[in-house]
């Protein structure tokens, strides 16, 4: 699959250049979409960060305020009614016991109103020396007990410093009736400023749900308050409060950062209150941070989209107007690689593509050109010196003459001279003869044994020939007197030089892309400075008035079959020669057997 894709990307000009304009437009697109994405995820995160810590900043102002306050209704303590009263203990008479109570959160009361004092106060409880309370409203049960508890000894020991405590769960009375039953107190000694009495500490209960009122009075819901062992004081999610984050010891105060919180990527911001000893911890999760960066991205995304529909169907029209002429090129240009030279195509415009359709029209022109006037005329040069060279004998003188030598030779009983009359006969009629000019290899063998028969009664049988050829080869066609010219050159060029007696060896097989014929003789070599100016002749163009050996054959063979065919030398001196003939497979032949026996015997001996 992905070899054909790249296949047809690499064959097709049309896919690159819409490749081209998609990548043109994609890829700043895509630069542009992270830029913006980054950047605005940066502008976002530093907003987040200066708006945080602008309501880190706002958060610690007003609690600092807000403790203030409470600080300052807590010194209620120190007015001269409240410290006689404190000093004078609680009446043993209980409606003595009523009436000092009633007197002194009276004077709680009055000084609440006196400072304008804007926290709620849940509760106010004073604790006695001697462990015993009393609370300024009856909402806890009898049992409970502050003297025993470390955070109010800790008070205690501070000698009258101001210690915030919490988030506790009181035990009420009545349960429910508070907005919630988490409750931070401000504890602290009451110093005895009239005398030297113990007089206990006071603990001031507030709601943590003022604290609720606090920050939305600031339009700050989001933000989590810790105390100094990271309990949640305060939470919009109020199920959390009283609860150990298990977080907050990885928060570090005004050192904003990122920090996975149960699964999901948080922007922490902290700050820290000294009046409190609280931490306000800030989260904003990274989706919230990145909604103004995604819509950045998604609109960037959405033009990106359209702008490649609007592309895609622009450089489709435009790709098509550019290629539409190439593809009539190159279908037009298969027609003339088929044979079809009489295409013309329309010149519709002068850009490059124009020039090149004029180009291909100049190009048909000439291979037409070359067609009719070189090739076709160099068939018929090849036939007129072919029938020049038949003309050259009259064929008529010569058949009576060699009937009349054939005569004289039975009257006066010499059948040799007979028999080589006829023989020559023959090889004149199959010579000059008007008929076609690609033969049967049967008609060539024939031809080429009554020469060599001739020949043997010349020298005296000084040499044989040897034919090993298929059966179903001997109907392969081939030019007319391919094979006697080379038989004539061995007979005088090799073997007529030698002592001993000599052997011509004709042999014909087929191969996968080929038919081969190796015509062989023993005789003396050739040299190879002469066999090098040989295979050069086998190149050039040759002049048929004075050669009919090699090149000729070379050159008919190649007009016939075309110039991957042809003849071949291969010599060595003492070793013999051997000329390969290449031709096409049995496409210029039949499968059939031969029909007929040869004339005269393969091998004589």
């Amino acid at each position: 699959m992905l070899k054909k894709i790249v296949h047809d990307v690499r064959s097709s000009i049309r896919i690159k250049l819409l490749l081209s304009y998609i990548a043109i437009i994609l890829i700043p697109l895509l630069l542009i979409g992270s830029i913006l994405y980054v950047s605005m995820l940066a502008i976002t995160e530093r907003q987040t960060l200066d708006n945080r810590a602008l309501e880190m900043k706002l958060v610690t102002q007003n609690l600092q305020a807000y403790s203030d306050q409470l600080e300052l209704y807590s010194r209620v303590i120190y007015t001269g009614e409240v410290q006689q009263l404190l000093n004078a203990g609680p009446p043993s008479d209980p409606i003595a016991f009523t009436r000092w109570r009633s007197a002194l959160f009276q004077e709680f009361e009055e000084w609440y109103g006196y400072m304008n004092i804007k926290a709620y106060i849940q509760n106010v409880t004073i604790v006695h020396a001697d462990g015993s309370q009393i609370s300024k409203e009856p909402l806890y049960r009898p049992e409970l007990s502050f003297a025993q508890e470390s955070w109010y000894r800790e008070a205690i020991e501070r000698k009258g410093e101001v210690v915030i405590a919490g988030p506790f769960i009181r035990p009420d009375v009545l349960p429910g009736s508070s907005p919630s039953p988490y409750t931070f107190s401000l504890v602290r000694k009451i110093n005895n400023s009239t005398g030297s009495a113990d007089l206990g500490g006071i603990v001031v209960d507030i709601n943590v749900m003022d604290v609720a009122r606090l920050l939305n009075s600031l339009n700050l819901t989001q933000i989590t308050i810790l105390n100094g062992s990271d309990q949640i004081i305060y939470s919009k999610d109020t199920g959390r409060i009283g609860q150990v984050w298990s977080y907050g010891k990885q928060i570090r105060p005004d050192q904003p950062g990122w920090l996975d919180i149960d699964g999901e990527r948080m922007f922490v911001n902290s700050a820290y209150s000294p009046a409190t000893g609280w931490r306000f911890v800030s989260l904003d999760p990274l989706r919230s941070l990145t909604a103004n960066s995604v819509a950045f991205r998604n609109m960037t995304v959405g033009v990106g989209l359209v702008a490649m529909l609007i592309a895609s169907v622009i450089s489709s029209f435009i790709a098509g107007r550019i290629t539409r002429p190439l593809r009539t090129l190159q279908k037009n240009m298969k027609q003339v690689q088929g044979g079809n030279f009489g295409i013309r195509l329309d010149v519709t415009s002068f850009d490059e593509v124009g020039q090149l359709t004029k180009s291909f029209n100049q190009m048909t022109d000439q291979i037409e050109s070359l067609v009719n006037d070189v090739y076709k005329s160099e068939i018929i040069r090849k036939e007129a010196q072919l029938k020049a060279l038949h003309s050259q004998i009259n064929p008529h003188f010569l058949y009576n003459t060699l009937d009349s030598m054939n005569a004289i030779a039975v009257l006066e009983k010499v059948p040799l001279l007979s028999r080589m009359s006829k023989m020559l006969a023959d090889m004149f009629r199959y010579s000059i003869s008007q008929g076609e000019q690609v033969v049967a290899l049967r008609d060539e063998l024939n031809q080429v044994k009554r020469y060599v028969e001739i020949q043997r009664i010349r020298y005296d049988n000084k040499f044989s020939l040897r034919l090993e050829i298929p059966e179903h080869l001997l109907a392969y066609r081939i030019p007319k007197l391919t094979l006697q010219p080379i038989v004539e050159n061995a007979i005088y060029h090799g073997l007529e030089m030698i002592p001993d007696e000599g052997v011509i060896s004709i042999t014909m097989y087929e191969t996968a892309g080929s038919t081969i014929i190796e015509v062989f003789d023993n005789g003396s070599g050739i040299p190879p400075d002469r066999l090098g100016l040989i295979r050069s002749g086998l190149q050039a163009k040759i002049d048929y008035a004075d050669h009919l050996g090699l090149a000729n054959v070379q050159e008919r063979i190649q007009l016939h079959f075309g110039s991957e065919y042809g003849i071949s030398i291969e010599s060595a001196p003492g070793y013999g020669t051997t000329i390969v003939y290449r031709l096409p497979p049995g496409a210029s032949g039949t499968k059939r057997a031969a029909a007929a026996e040869p004339d005269a015997p393969s091998s004589p001996s």
